[in-house]
């Protein structure tokens, strides 16, 4: 069925696992916690997620990151908070 969609909508074909990898792509850069990505995937423990996706969420935590960089950096006058 997801053959016969994709070919209709004049797409590449996608499998169902690549729509889940993608799922999981997107939420964290979103901001949705693990726990609820956990649910959405319907994976039965927490850490399965983070297991299996984990190249993904390396992005979402070089974000985490560069914002807590941006909330103890130097403010806008140059002084270290």
């Amino acid at each position: 069925m997801l053959t016969t969609l994709c070919r209709n909508a004049k797409v590449r074909r996608v499998r169902v696992h690549d729509l889940r990898h993608t799922c999981a792509s997107l939420l964290p850069a979103q901001g949705v916690d693990a726990r609820t990505i956990m649910e959405t995937l319907g994976h039965s423990t927490i850490t399965m997620t983070p297991d299996t996706y984990a190249h993904v969420m390396q992005t979402t935590l070089k974000a985490a990151a560069d914002r807590m960089d941006d909330a103890l950096g130097p403010d806008a006058n140059g002084d270290i908070l």
